[in-house]
């Protein structure tokens, strides 16, 4: 059962490291882990109608300018482009997780946040970060919009990928950034949709396993931190680098290799989960 103070934990988790480039699932895996839990499908859905509120509230007048405003034509254009490889990818790969159960293993998923935190550092370090958001061009948009499908893998991160892929496509880190989260409106708006289902199947509120204050109080925890994470992070990348994201990556990588070494898990055979689980679409709801 999912106590109150496991829904703020868990809802924090969500919002604070949905946008950041750090990867929730991820983050979200390792944090059921250290609870010693499975992970809790229906709940993580829940946080993530959170997250895509925050999402949907902070970029709403962004999209109302791509939307009704002539001159932005070209911009919402090549992001609707961008979401095309994202959507294709993520309808015949989705269920990526019920074939490959090691990627909830969390020494998988500690793996991939260091090999992504090298990937993102190399990236800021060899990209000339000159390029604005008004200078996005069709080649941008497909190589970042395919970057999208590599957050199929947890530990990665939607936004880690694309963030990534926009700095090697020479943009600068806020125009990487913002071309990301734009990217994600409606990418996040089907994914959580089809998640949403799962909520509809026979059993699902039973498999919650939690009552309708305590599932309010995840969606609300994930929503707020959700929107103070999008702000901190498209402000903090107007002057700073990505080395603070680096490294929490590889921190938390660490920690969980020495955990289990502790444990003496660090070897041993990936688990099988008892029941299937289906990932998201993306890194996101399942990102993006």
């Amino acid at each position: 059962m999912v106590t109150w103070w496991q829904a703020i934990l868990l809802g924090l988790v969500q919002g604070l490291t949905e946008f950041i480039p750090v990867s929730s699932s991820a983050h979200l895996n390792i944090t059921h882990w250290l609870l010693g839990q499975g992970r809790n499908l229906q709940f993580d859905v829940l946080l993530h109608i959170g997250t895509l509120f925050a999402l949907v509230f902070y970029f709403r007048h962004d999209w109302a300018q791509l939307i009704r405003n002539p001159a932005q034509v070209k911009l919402r254009n090549l992001v609707l482009l961008a979401c095309i490889p994202a959507v294709i990818v993520g309808l015949l790969l989705h269920n990526l997780e019920e074939k490959l159960p090691v990627f909830i293993d969390v020494r998988f998923n500690a793996l991939m946040l260091a090999v992504m935190a090298l990937l993102l550092w190399w990236a800021d370090h060899i990209g000339r970060k000159r390029r604005t958001l008004e200078e996005v061009n069709l080649k941008d948009a497909l190589v970042i919009g395919c970057s999208q499908a590599l957050a199929l893998v947890p530990g990665v991160s939607r936004s880690g990928a694309t963030i990534t892929f926009g700095l090697f496509r020479r943009l600068t880190r806020e125009a990487a950034a913002r071309f990301s989260f734009l990217m994600s409106v409606p990418i996040t708006i089907g994914a959580t949709i089809m998640e949403a289902r799962k909520l509809l199947e026979p059993g699902a509120f039973e498999a919650l396993n939690s009552s309708p204050g305590v599932m309010l109080l995840g969606i609300l925890i994930s929503a707020a931190s959700g929107f103070w994470a999008i702000g901190f992070l498209l402000n903090y990348l107007k002057t700073k680098d990505v080395t603070l994201f680096v490294m929490w990556r590889l921190i938390v990588a660490v920690l969980v290799f020495g955990i289990c070494f502790l444990r003496g898990q660090l070897f041993a055979p990936p688990e099988t989960p008892p029941t299937p689980q289906k990932t998201a679409l993306f890194d996101h709801p399942k990102s993006l």
